[in-house]
């Protein structure tokens, strides 16, 4: 009981922004608003494992992302992923908080595509350090697709801790299970729009749309909103060759601005 009061006060505190059952990263996503449940880039990993089988070469990325200027909220990721014939594998890991409270998640996943619908599967082992009462571990599942309607509409659908894993057994304190689910227009190559609800089991769900659009050959404009609470986000992508830089800014209605920038490298076969 004395480890669980703590640190169930501050799971609850960091709630709002998403760190706790939601370890969505990459500027990309972030700059259309956190609509990315339908695309399958190599930031799939994080945010739909679903996507994975839909990444074409080997790659190895990292990112950083600074909220509200705070060093406490600061977030790190890093990952990598290797295609094979048989389907695709990845490992990632994703760090929120400082020595006083931190989440780390390591990431292992696979994922396959089986004509025109692609599916994930992955196991994460979470930790959860408070300095004053110690850490907790537990391992949740996830479970992730995307499908192909037509050659311009996809439709995607996602959950974050499949098995309701418990955080704390004594008190059923449990990660929280996040269900997503959305479509992806994309009327030309240079084009797409997309719409998603993400529903936390325990909250009111919220509404996320963006839109990406090339603006010449290897730069991409990203602009995005999401409710609850409100945030609006601007991104941009410069990708030559082998090289994936995006960078993104969230404004947040209620607590200031995120910024976030993401640095991949593509091992073309």
């Amino acid at each position: 009981m004395k480890v669980a009061v703590p640190l169930f006060l501050v799971l609850l505190a960091f709630q709002s922004h998403s760190q706790d059952g939601r370890f969505n990263f990459g500027a990309r996503h972030s700059g259309l608003g956190g609509s990315s449940v339908t695309l399958g880039d190599h930031y799939s990993l994080f945010n739909n494992v679903g996507g994975l089988a839909r990444v074409k070469s080997h790659f190895v990325f990292g990112g950083y992302q600074n909220r509200f200027g705070i060093r406490e909220f600061q977030v790190i990721g890093a990952g990598a992923i290797y295609k094979t014939g048989l389907g695709n594998a990845g490992l990632g890991f994703h760090r929120f908080g400082d020595d006083l409270f931190s989440q780390q998640r390591l990431h292992l996943a696979i994922g396959n595509k089986f004509q025109l619908v692609s599916l994930g599967l992955a196991a994460d082992l979470i930790q959860y350090n408070v300095s004053s009462v110690g850490t907790k571990r537990a391992i949740a599942l996830e479970f992730g697709g995307i499908a192909e309607i037509t050659s311009q509409l996809f439709f995607g659908a996602y959950i974050f801790n499949l098995n309701q894993v418990d955080l704390v057994k004594e008190t059923g304190e449990k990660i929280p299970t996040v269900m997503k689910g959305g479509i992806s227009y994309r009327p030309s190559e240079e084009l797409f729009i997309n719409v998603e609800v993400e529903k936390d089991l325990e909250f009111d769900e919220i509404i996320k749309a963006g839109l990406e659009y090339q603006i010449v050959e290897n730069v991409f404009f990203r602009t995005g909103i999401s409710s609850q609470p409100f945030l609006s986000a601007f991104g941009i992508g410069f990708h030559p060759k082998k090289l994936r830089f995006d960078y993104s800014y969230i404004d947040d209605s209620n607590l200031g601005s995120i910024h976030e920038v993401s640095l991949a490298y593509s091992f073309q076969q």
